[in-house]
């Protein structure tokens, strides 16, 4: 759409807004030909591929003044794009083929920047694996009305993230990585359950050889405690029926509910030994075609038939792409970064708003011509959805890049919130405050930035996980998530807004006008302002020594700095640079060069079925080990860890990890075996004494993760419940081994480890000797 008609846009856009009761189908691509006519954002492909580069000229007198170099209109046509691919076959959700059509056609948009193409901008395509996926090829369901079928829109369900035997129940064949067309079709007679009453009477005898048709809000865990829509969920499983619907409603009022996590995290992934049927979820409101509007009508439903067509993938397969726009200073660089994928739902706030921002921070400055003061890189993750995924592997491929970056910005996200709800624009960061300081001088900057654009945005300090800037976090990059919410209302942001629901659409970015070109033009600014001294936004010293995580065979991503935060945040608050060896990149003497501390994680790659892709096994190669003994043996301090599970954020112990002996090759060298077995790990004893425990009064392992393991000479520090931390001399060097990897984490709230973490660095920075 062209900037001559979006005055008249907005002003159509205000008056259905008014008027809309309930949401309209706005942005559904395969329903009724008339919701394009209800459409007020709507627009045909052509002008879409035009909009989301077209800058007036007229309207503009600086970057940093209104009004804002960057439309409205063109940042709804980008989201619109984005919300068609994979429409109602798993949308954009993480590792499906809608993902990677999203992915294409931003490096298509992307390529159409002649003038940035000319100034040198490199787009690099980066794919990973994920610990398991999804592909979505069938989801249809036919409701016989009248002596009619009609076809409704629907999803099916993507099952658990990270457990393959749970995630299975939601692969129509049972059988992983096949990839095959395996159409599951079922017909019958209905149940319909929209009320607690309907769902206590049910019984084997009612709902066995029928389709349940279920309203949502009775397994919603957003509103209702997790154990009561779990034992809910589980107890109707258990009944057998054929297949179930569940059936979600729009709504804005607090405490009702509007399908949140129905197409992601829904208790329904949680059910265990029931047997696989079919579940797929729909809007009500996708029902008028067959003159469904209410409850009251479903009675009119004859029968029910759907096809279910789905395979989990274990690994997934995701990427993320890389940006690099060369600025004047080429030795610093400034981070924006988006994920593209969304939570098997329309993804136009969470996170298409995101992509639609960075795309249009490109295309500004190829449209202006604008050389920014130091290097851009524009960073859109795949698989955020699956568990920042594709930020982690971002982080830990980048160690060079992270350590010359003065600041990153995460886009993530816009928000629609509930009626009572006043949301505004936050630059929400991660302090250093269990360190003593809370400043947050680059979303200060930010700040300063938007509110000079005359753009209300105000930092604010979380120290958690929020989004793809916390995955830098642990590598000591100043990070900020751009996001239009309410934290003081809000008591949860997908529950209290649109998020991570069927009704997360460009209708409702649209209603958000106003935020989402704030936003964009904020990014903007953190682009093309951004300047100033490496130390400039961070609260830390200068590094003057070099910790190496080796995570050359260690595939889950989560196990280095971008798990463990606080970790890398003690370790950058004494001093030191963080950098990481990727997974993948064997390991180099070089990569070694100027470090004084080296931190091994476990070795560990993804299981994959033999139904599957040919299996894969990591290892260290003899050389590697020899060049890590060499560096020790000269003065190295090596922590060597180990995990009987691998580890996700905040501790989250996920399948049992298959190569924990695999490390056996490089601890040999030190005499240290570990065993096949796990420890308790409690209760802790302290053993020995050594300037390693000072005022260290407690040690959180993780239950059964820690691997016990013998010396053939060395120091036991601690026990729990079997030989857990010990330090012993290699050469001139020495080796600190830790049964579980899980100590250098933190499962949430105030790090229990923190006065062992500090020790680390104090004392393998007393006893440098490289």
């Amino acid at each position: 759409m062209r900037p001559l008609i979006l005055c008249a846009l907005i002003l159509s856009l205000s008056a259905l807004v008014k008027s809309a009761d309930p949401l309209p189908a706005d942005d559904r691509i395969k329903t009724l030909e008339s919701i394009n006519d209800q459409d007020p954002v709507a627009a045909s492909p052509a002008e879409e591929d035009e909009a989301w580069i077209h800058i007036s000229r007229d309207d503009l007198d600086c970057i940093s003044c209104t009004p804002s170099p960057i439309s409205t209109g063109s940042l709804l046509s980008t989201i619109r794009v984005l919300n068609r691919f994979g429409a109602y076959s798993g949308w954009r959700h993480s590792t499906s083929a809608g993902e990677a059509e999203a992915r294409a056609w931003i490096l298509s948009r992307l390529d159409s920047l002649s003038y940035l193409k000319l100034q040198g901008m490199v787009v690099e395509e980066t794919p990973f694996h994920t610990g398991l996926g999804i592909e979505f090829h069938e989801s249809r369901v036919f409701l016989t009305v009248g002596g009619m079928e009609w076809e409704v829109d629907s999803d099916a369900l993507p099952g658990d993230r990270d457990i393959l035997s749970r995630a299975l129940r939601f692969d129509s064949d049972g059988t992983p990585n096949d990839r095959n067309p395996d159409p599951v079709e079922v017909s019958g007679g209905t149940v319909i359950v929209d009320s607690l009453s309907d769902l206590q009477e049910l019984s084997a005898a009612i709902v066995t050889g029928k389709i349940v048709i279920a309203d949502y809000a009775l397994f919603d865990r957003s509103i209702l405690n997790t154990n009561t829509a779990y034992n809910r969920a589980a107890a109707l499983l258990g009944l057998g029926p054929e297949a179930l619907i569940l059936v979600t409603q729009f709504s804005d009022t607090p405490g009702a509910s509007h399908g949140t996590f129905s197409g992601d995290v829904s208790v329904f992934n949680s059910v265990e030994s029931v047997p696989i049927i079919p579940i797929l979820k729909m809007r009500i409101e996708d029902l008028s075609p067959a003159g469904i509007s209410d409850w009251a009508d479903f009675s009119r439903i004859e029968s029910v038939r759907l096809i279910w067509d789905t395979d989990i993938l274990s690994p997934g397969e995701s990427a993320y792409l890389l940006v690099r726009i060369p600025g004047i200073d080429g030795n610093k660089a400034v981070i924006l970064g988006a994920h593209y994928d969304s939570a098997n739902s329309p993804g136009a706030l969470d996170d298409g708003s995101g992509v639609a921002s960075l795309l249009a921070v490109a295309g500004t400055m190829n449209q202006l011509q604008i050389q920014p003061p130091v290097d851009v890189y524009l960073v859109f993750f795949g698989s955020h959805e699956r568990g920042l995924y594709g930020s982690s592997v971002f982080a830990n491929e980048h160690s060079d890049l992270l350590d010359h970056t003065l600041a990153m910005l995460q886009i993530d996200c816009l928000t629609h919130p509930l009626d009572g709800i006043q949301g505004h624009i936050y630059l929400e960061g991660w302090p250093y405050v269990y360190f003593g300081n809370d400043e947050l001088p680059w979303s200060d900057f930010l700040s300063d930035q938007a509110g000079n654009a005359d753009i209300s945005a105000w930092p604010f300090e979380y120290a958690g996980l929020a989004s793809d800037n916390s995955s830098l976090a642990g590598y000591n990059v100043p990070g900020a998530n751009l996001i239009f919410m309410n934290p003081y209302q809000m008591g949860e942001v997908h529950r209290d807004g649109h998020l991570h629901d069927p009704y997360d659409t460009v209708y409702l970015a649209a209603m958000e006008s106003q935020a989402l070109s704030e936003m964009a033009q904020v990014a903007l600014l953190a682009a093309t302002e951004t300047n100033g001294l490496i130390s400039g936004f961070r609260v830390t010293p200068l590094p003057d020594k070099r910790a190496v995580f080796v995570a050359s065979h260690t595939e889950g991503p989560h196990m280095t700095p971008v798990g463990f935060t606080e970790f890398g945040m003690a370790l950058a608050w004494a001093g030191w640079d963080v950098d990481t060896i990727p997974y993948g990149k064997a390991l180099t003497e070089g990569d070694l060069t100027g470090a004084s501390m080296v931190i091994v994680p476990p070795v560990h790659d993804y299981p994959t079925p033999e139904s599957g892709d040919q299996p894969y096994d990591e290892m260290w190669t003899q050389a590697e080990v020899d060049i890590l003994s060499d560096w020790v043996n000269d003065g190295g301090f090596l922590i060597l860890t180990n995990s009987a599970h691998r580890l996700k954020y905040y501790n989250m112990m996920l399948e049992e990890n298959e190569d924990a002996l695999d490390l056996n090759l490089l601890a040999s060298c030190f005499g240290v075996e570990f065993i096949n077995s796990t420890l308790p790990g409690s209760p802790v004893q302290f053993t020995g004494h050594h300037s390693l425990l000072t005022g260290v009064r407690d040690l959180d392992f993780l239950y059964n993760n820690g691997i016990p393991f013998t010396l053939d000479s060395g120091q036991l520090l601690v026990n729990a419940g079997g030989p857990a931390v010990a330090i012993l001399s290699h050469g001139s060097g020495e080796v600190l081994v830790l049964s579980d990897i899980g100590l250098l984490g933190n499962t949430g709230g105030y790090p229990t480890n923190l006065p062992f973490w500090n020790n680390i660095a104090a004392y393998a920075d007393q006893r440098n000797t490289r």
